[in-house]
């Protein structure tokens, strides 16, 4: 199936800055991006592996979404950005946690969120949410594995060095990281294989042919392994991060459009 959307490039969005206290206590730094206008439905972002909900891709985004009637949550997991906690004593796990703790929390505050987006790893994360949050009605990923354990591979060396010291210390896009052996052992035990059998949700993969960081491969796999309603979009000329604001537009542009009919 093929979709066209026209780019156009928002101007402004409402920004409301919000503290989310997750299952530990701890406070998550979050953004609630809005409509100039009235709120159709409301969407949560997950942001993609030691990224943040301020990266440029987010945002602009966003602000096509709100564009569309859309407000969208974006917010830093435990231990990133502007978030409380220690990296080194999360994973994967904690990161469906704290998505879970956003999604309650948009729930009791605003209304619930209906539309789901998660970039790379955060595309993982968002779909393990699903599972529990039953008023989800469409859920889209953008340049995500077909497995959470591919970054394990990813960070091999970085394993071995964890498994033989008790931790080691990585350069990830500048800022360094802290992990431990639990890091790898818990997200090596999950398998998106298997749970995608369960989605029986309206299913989005966006991925470029281009993507350096996880090979398009992995686009056929979610595809391949997930239940109709599904459907592909290949962000063609684009790179992991969505550095060019053009690229972000286009892609929140055909997101919404996609949504729309399950909204």
């Amino acid at each position: 199936m093929v979709y066209f959307a026209p780019v156009f490039i928002p101007e402004t969005m409402k920004t409301v800055k919000l503290s989310i206290h997750n299952k530990k206590d701890l406070k998550l730094a979050a953004n609630l991006d809005l409509p100039d206008g009235n709120v159709k439905t409301y969407a949560i972002y997950a942001h993609c592996f030691t990224c943040s909900k301020d990266l440029k891709a987010i945002i602009n985004i966003n602000r096509s979404l709100t564009k569309m009637g859309i407000a969208s949550l974006r917010f830093d997991m435990t231990g990133i950005g502007e978030s409380e906690g220690d990296f080194s004593e999360t994973n994967f796990s904690t990161q469906i946690e704290d998505f879970h703790s956003a999604a309650d929390f948009l729930s009791k505050n605003y209304k619930a969120a209906k539309l789901l987006i998660g970039h790379s790893l955060g595309g993982c994360v968002a779909i393990y949410a699903s599972l529990k949050l039953p008023y989800v009605k469409a859920i889209s990923v953008i340049s995500t594995p077909s497995e959470p354990s591919s970054l394990s591979r990813k960070l091999k060396n970085t394993k071995n060095r964890a498994i033989q010291n008790g931790f080691s210390i990585t350069e990830i896009g500048g800022v360094k990281f802290k992990f431990k052996p639990q890091f790898f052992y818990d997200i090596e035990s999950y398998s998106l294989k298997e749970e995608l059998k369960k989605l029986k949700r309206p299913f989005l993969i966006m991925h470029s042919p281009t993507d350096t960081y996880n090979d398009i491969s992995n686009a056929a796999e979610l595809f391949k392994n997930a239940k109709h309603p599904k459907s592909f979009i290949s962000l063609d000329g684009m790179d992991h991060l969505m550095l060019k604001k053009e690229d972000a537009f286009y892609v929140g542009n055909l997101i919404g459009i996609w949504a729309e009919k399950y909204l």
